[in-house]
């Protein structure tokens, strides 16, 4: 029972960490190398954080 959850967490993990956007590499269409980044921000004792598209 115990190796069943294990395998299943793993899974999970594995999934995640595939598709998580901070990791993501693509190609522009003007030969730039694009990715997303999370940018942070304090706004009134608050942590605002959006993913945004940084090509260079």
């Amino acid at each position: 029972m115990c190796g069943r959850s294990m395998l299943f967490g793993s899974a999970i993990l594995a999934l995640i960490s595939i598709y998580n956007p901070s990791h993501a590499w693509a190609q522009d269409a003007k030969g730039k190398n694009c990715r997303m980044e999370q940018q942070c921000h304090w706004e009134n004792f608050k942590k605002i954080c959006v993913w945004v598209k940084v090509c260079r």
